[in-house]
């Protein structure tokens, strides 16, 4: 268990600080010294240690607030992506073992996800993360501070990441926007992952012409490239201002459309009904691992249907401090076949092949179960 941490100090709740315009505000984060992120390892008796330095996954100076947990390499081992504030964002990679205790490496600068595409530390907030180019690698969204634009690290391979946000569409939109949760999502099952953001300033600053609450924003993947839609196109929460926070992804009416759920400060939660008129083809799969995790957190699933393979894959943290329903809702066109093959790729290195699975139904896929469950809608 990565328990994400922020900052510390005997005074981190009391002391005010004196801003451009002489009032007493709240400190900046920089002021503080951050909180050591602390992890625990399961004894499997339902109790938990203290995992000590020798593991490699402790860092100086992260203030974290986004994290999120995946197979960025596709080694079947998890790496841990952190999203620091205002400081240098971590990637801990696991390194080749062979004994009992698991080790791993902090590689954010070497991977390219520590800053942004000049080099600036900047103040993460909610991390999305999915293939959102369909290379068969997971990608990371990271929102970020007020006049500062959001990072869109494409995965290249090799634990290597580029920050791709000013040339796939997404850096002018999020200029004028304080973000916080994030998340992928194929709204309409093209099979290519939207993506869906809250948005909120932390202190109020109207009197300087600065924006307070804020609207959600919705960004349409058009093969890679991404669309901010008007909130006339998208539905009334995006024309509404809140300060959104948390947010997670879910199929909550189990209509085989992805919804989602945000929390805002000073107003009711919002439960976002996905009701898009034009849909494509798709298949729900709930994953249920055996060997390694029951979780089944880094498993990928290929689905392959008329000369295309789509991967996706189960992970973890995605959004802001909130956890997704563990579902995976793959889109697939509305010219799609009526059956898929399915190839699952486990923790661990175990894989399961499905041929002649029919789309548009929900389906348990326990790990060396011979055949997908069909669950009833």
């Amino acid at each position: 268990m990565y328990d994400v941490t922020f900052l510390e100090g005997e005074d981190v709740f009391d002391r005010m600080c004196a801003g451009n315009d002489g009032v007493m505000r709240s400190c900046a984060p920089q002021g503080f010294p951050a909180a050591p992120d602390q992890v625990y390892f399961g004894r499997g008796d339902g109790t938990f240690a203290l995992a000590g330095d020798d593991v490699g996954l402790q860092a100086d100076d992260g203030d974290g607030l986004g994290i999120v947990v995946a197979d960025f390499d596709h080694s079947g081992r998890l790496s841990v992506f952190i999203a620091n504030d205002g400081r240098a964002n971590f990637l801990f990679v696991p390194e080749p073992s062979t004994g009992p205790i698991a080790r791993w490496q902090e590689a954010g600068v070497l991977s390219g996800v520590a800053f942004d595409e000049i080099g600036a530390a900047q103040a993460c907030m909610g991390v999305a993360a999915s293939d959102a180019n369909n290379d068969g690698l997971v990608d990371l969204f990271v929102t970020n501070f007020y006049m500062e634009s959001n990072a869109f690290y494409v995965n290249l391979g090799g634990l290597a990441f580029a920050d791709r946000a000013r040339t796939t569409g997404l850096r002018e939109p999020s200029m004028a926007m304080l973000g916080f949760g994030t998340q992928f999502l194929d709204a309409d099952r093209d099979g290519w992952e939207d993506l869906l953001l809250v948005n909120g300033h932390v202190d109020d600053f109207t009197y300087k012409d600065i924006p307070y609450k804020m609207p959600a924003q919705f960004f349409a993947n058009h093969q890679g490239r991404f669309e901010e839609l008007p909130s006339a196109a998208v539905g009334s929460f995006f024309r509404e201002l809140r300060l959104g926070r948390g947010l997670a992804t879910l199929d909550w009416n189990r209509d085989g459309l992805m919804d989602a759920l945000s929390s805002n400060i000073g107003d009711p939660a919002a439960l976002l009904t996905n009701r898009s008129p034009d849909y494509g083809q798709g298949i729900s799969l709930k994953l249920v691992g055996r060997q390694r995790s029951r979780d089944a957190i880094g498993t990928r699933v290929l689905v392959r249907s008329d000369g295309r393979t789509l991967e996706r894959q189960l992970t973890a943290g995605d959004g802001y401090q909130a956890s997704n329903e563990r579902r995976l809702i793959v889109g697939l066109g509305q010219a799609a076949a009526d059956s898929v093959e399915l190839e699952i790729i486990w923790p661990g290195g175990v894989t399961q092949q499905f041929v002649d699975v029919p789309v548009g139904a929900e389906y348990s896929i326990v790990e060396g179960h011979a055949v997908p469950v069909a669950v009833p809608r």
